[in-house]
């Protein structure tokens, strides 16, 4: 009964949400929205931004060498290229392509002094120094005879394997999954393991020592971490950044697990270039991280003062763990004008993950199933007593989050249309509906349904204490021959405390599962970084030509029809000359469910060559005015070829169908 009068006085004295921090938050979850949806301007992958001789460059004299410059640092150990004749298939470049010593952006390769007329292929492969990401692609460049003609593409056999991989194509193929799995995993255990350490230093620490009722169950809530989340996350955390070097060796051979396990491969990653270093730290306070888990676990009963240093000690690691992650992250890779900008808002970004996500995952692990046991109105209790501490730090991590979501989003979006027609465009916006339906979430516990738990746990307490005074008031005097008998309840008022306990209980399980099903936003959204990582490459700089009005079936094309999956629509795909070097592409859609074309959508196409790797090229379609969708790309060698058409309705609904065919 004394707790119970304790807790209706702590409650009587709470004050509620002020109506200025009501309008600060709201104003919080508007400008995160205003941020996500204008990211700024920063670099992801080694990405190709200019050649020499350009892309599909007609030239009247020979070239000596192919210079190439890449958004980032280059890897001189696994950057790479050749330059094949495109008519016999053999390579003529002098076999010593390198990393420019004056410049770590450049990559240069020698040609021959006697370089014939004709059609060349530069293939390409990229290793990012700073973020370890790898990227490839080719392009075309044709030296005049000496009449002046230019040389045409004749046809002939595909070219012999190569070693060159890496292009993100936009698609999840086993490698890609792989590496999105342990990228996912680093990111997801970090922000759940630092997560839970601010929220036991800023959250239940103070709460417990202004509220002593709650000391107990805090102390079984830190346990509880300790004993069952805090080794095994951080051996999952381990696990997967080794995971992270092993995708990026599989990467670097071709999906050869034997060569990706040499140790040159894997010795040549770790010591070469700043991804390599800042992976060592990861791997070492991570180490040290477990180290002090595993004693932290094995103290019986460690002073109050010991607790404190370990808790702060392992704080400070993790915020550690966090710059080793963003030195070899796309900030990293930022130019020198405004890498530390870039380095310090990625850095940050990550702390607000892990106030704001990371403080949700707490909840649900650790705190939620230790109320489990406890009576409705002590949970109660708990709750509207907890979740004040941590709205403060989650407000810190949402302006964090609006700060720093421009620097978040690792490339350049130049345009609107890149949302639809790019694999990371359209995860971008997946991840922009996430993180509003993750505000959404937090304003409706936060607005509605904790101030009415609050309230009704106060209407319980107020009317508990009035059945218990009643139950306690002094009996009449009874006579000399009568027993004395208890004092009779009210039945009103105990009908009072059976309502309010039962709208209590409602209450509170609606706000329990509000937080123990939140988090999975947040696990999703983490899961879209990861694919924004691995589809960073699906926003590289096209350099093709406009499109060109023109035949659509001249004799020398190609022309298919395809269903797309779903048998919604009817493809048709007209190549034009079908030859290696610059075609047209144009596409005619029919819905099948009215008979009759139509152009009210968005068309891509996506190229690969199948007889070797020289990356994924991305076409984007316009309607030319006459029924179709028309654009110029390059098929930079002959040989068989595979056509990915995306279809992308006004409704949002994605469609493809694929096209394989053979150029000459």
């Amino acid at each position: 009964m004394r707790l119970r009068n304790n807790r209706l006085r702590l409650m009587m004295s709470s004050v509620p949400i002020s109506t200025a921090r009501r309008r600060l938050l709201v104003a919080t979850l508007v400008a995160l929205f205003l941020v996500l949806l204008f990211p700024g301007e920063s670099s992801a992958h080694a990405v190709l931004l200019r050649s020499d001789p350009a892309q599909d460059a007609i030239l009247r004299v020979a070239p000596k060498q192919v210079r190439m410059w890449f958004s980032e640092n280059l890897s001189p150990s696994f950057s790479s290229a050749e330059v094949l004749n495109v008519a016999n298939k053999q390579r003529v470049d002098r076999h010593d392509s390198h990393v420019s010593p004056s410049d770590t952006r450049e990559m240069d390769v020698s040609l021959p002094p006697a370089l014939s007329p004709g059609v060349y292929v530069v293939i390409w492969r990229a290793f990012s120094s700073d973020d370890g990401h790898i990227l490839g692609g080719s392009f075309l460049f044709t030296l005049a005879r000496p009449d002046g003609t230019v040389p045409s593409i004749s046809g002939g056999n595909a070219p012999g394997t190569s070693t060159l991989s890496g292009s993100s194509s936009g698609q999840l193929d086993g490698l890609t999954l792989f590496n999105l799995v342990m990228v996912t995993l680093v990111e997801l255990g970090a922000v759940f393991w630092v997560g839970v350490q601010f929220w036991l230093l800023l959250v239940l620490k103070p709460a417990a020592e202004d509220h002593a009722e709650l000391a107990a169950l805090h102390q079984q809530a830190q346990a509880r971490f300790e004993r069952r989340f805090s080794l095994p996350t951080l051996l999952v955390v381990l696990l997967a950044n080794g995971g992270v070097l092993l995708g990026q060796a599989l990467t670097l051979t071709g999906g050869n697990v034997p060569a990706a396990f040499a140790s040159p491969v894997l010795g040549s990653l770790v010591g070469g270039g700043s991804f390599g270093a800042y992976w060592l730290m990861r791997v070492i306070t991570l180490s040290l991280l477990l180290a002090l888990a595993l004693y932290r676990v094995q103290l019986k009963a460690p002073s109050r003062r010991l607790a404190t240093l370990l808790s702060w000690t392992q704080l400070l690691l993790s915020l550690t763990l966090f710059i080793a992650m963003t030195m070899s992250s796309h900030a990293a890779a930022a130019g020198p004008s405004s890498r530390i900008y870039a380095v310090v808002g990625d850095w940050l970004h990550l702390v607000a993950a892990a106030l704001w996500v990371g403080g949700m995952f707490s909840i649900a692990t650790t705190y939620l199933p230790v109320l489990r046991r406890l009576p409705v109105a002590e949970r109660a209790h708990a709750l509207v007593t907890m979740l004040p501490y941590y709205s403060p730090w989650a407000v810190v991590g949402v302006l964090l989050m609006a700060a720093t979501g421009p620097l978040s989003a690792t490339v350049e979006m130049s345009s609107w249309e890149q949302f639809l027609s790019t694999a990371y465009g359209r995860v971008l916006a997946v991840k922009i509906l996430l993180v509003g339906a993750m505000l959404l979430t937090s304003a409706f516990h936060l607005f509605v349904l904790r101030p009415r738990l609050q309230r009704e746990e106060m209407k319980y307490a107020a009317a508990a204490a009035r059945l218990e005074s009643v139950q306690r008031a002094p009996a009449a005097v009874p006579s000399d021959h009568e027993a004395a008998a208890p004092p009779p309840v009210p039945r009103r008022l105990a009908q009072e405390v059976k309502l309010r306990e039962g709208r209590l209980t409602t209450l509170g399980q609606r706000l329990t599962t509000v937080l123990r099903y939140e988090p999975l936003l947040g696990v999703a959204v983490l899961v879209c970084v990861g694919l924004l990582n691995v589809f960073g490459g699906t926003l590289a700089p096209s350099t093709a030509s406009a499109a060109k009005p023109g035949p659509t079936a001249p004799a020398s094309s190609f022309h298919a029809t395809a269903r797309t999956a779903d048998g919604r629509f009817t493809v048709g795909l007209t190549v034009s000359p079908a030859q290696a070097g610059s075609n047209t592409f144009t596409v005619s859609v029919v819905d099948n469910h009215t008979g009759k074309p139509t152009t009210e959508m968005g068309v891509s196409l996506y190229t690969t060559y199948l007889d070797r790797e020289i990356g994924t090229g991305t076409v984007n379609l316009q309607p030319d005015g006459k029924g179709h969708f028309r654009a110029s790309g390059d098929l930079t060698v002959g040989g068989h070829w595979h056509i990915r058409v995306q279809i992308r309705t006004v409704q949002n609904t994605l469609h493809e169908a694929t096209i394989k065919f053979l150029t000459r």
